[in-house]
């Protein structure tokens, strides 16, 4: 009876646990919040609007925000997607050679430290004011932390496992799938990660740069409505959920992270 009922407890111990002090934190952030906009700011809620003038705003405009929210979730999905497959592709080929790593990964770097805002004109030029723009920035600001990952953990493969497959006669393409990917999955869930929350920034900054010439579309869109508006509640309301929406991104590709490595690498056991 003991050992059922401390099993049955469990979850909700490992859950007050983990999610216990990240609850705190955000209830204490609230109430300095709260506490802020009735002193400080009392009577200048186009500064700083309460609490509770964002959630009536939030629920006032509920249908808006749902429809901004899915279709800032589709480009950065969509961006974040072509970056995984184009990232990790790429990597796997510069890895193959230092020649190709050391003629093509600084251009890689150039893509990553070029402003977003200097380029914006040329997508607008080369593929109009539409949706496909924005993925394509989505998919620039999130491409580098995977490439960089991936070749760093297809770089790290131990090198007594590398001649032990060399010693069995193990193929090139037989070692890449059997022992270097298997074993880069840490690094390159380690850019992925990162890279989650920057496909939602690359989405929402395509929309502030090419898809703010209507009243319709995703967060960027309705934040630059917002602030032309100064509808400061509704732009607390959807700034709060483009950083939910990044950080459900994380939470999601960190939970796939952890299935594949919980089994065997250190970083994931006893997650």
């Amino acid at each position: 009876m003991t050992r059922s009922s401390s099993s049955s407890s469990s979850p909700a111990l490992a859950f007050a646990r983990n999610a216990g002090p990240v609850l705190v934190v955000a209830l204490l952030a609230i109430g300095f919040w709260w506490l802020l906009s009735a002193t400080v700011y009392q009577g200048k809620g186009y500064l700083l609007p309460s609490p509770q003038e964002v959630a009536a705003a939030t629920v006032e405009n509920a249908a808006t925000l749902a429809g901004a929210t899915l279709s800032t979730l589709k480009e950065a999905l969509l961006g974040y997607a072509l970056a995984i497959v184009v990232g990790i592709a790429g990597a796997a080929v510069l890895a193959q050679s230092r020649l190709l790593e050391r003629s093509l990964y600084p251009y890689a770097v150039l893509l990553q430290t070029v402003p977003v805002v200097a380029i914006a004109p040329l997508i607008v030029l080369w593929f109009g004011y539409n949706e496909l723009s924005v993925v394509i920035v989505s998919f620039i600001m999130s491409l580098f932390p995977i490439i960089n990952n991936t070749m760093l953990g297809l770089r790290s493969t131990s090198r007594n496992l590398a001649e032990l497959f060399a010693l069995h006669r193990a193929g090139g393409l037989v070692s890449f799938w059997k022992l270097r990917l298997p074993g880069a999955l840490p690094h390159i869930f380690a850019g992925l990660r990162i890279s989650a929350g920057l496909s939602v920034i690359g989405a929402i900054v395509g929309e502030f740069i090419i898809g703010s010439g209507n009243a319709e579309g995703g967060l960027g869109v309705q934040i630059v409505f917002a602030q032309g508006r100064m509808y400061t509640a509704l732009l607390f309301a959807e700034v709060i959920a483009a950083t939910l929406l990044g950080f459900l991104f994380f939470l999601v590709v960190s939970a796939i992270g952890r299935l594949l490595l919980r089994h065997w690498h250190e970083s994931a056991l006893g997650s």
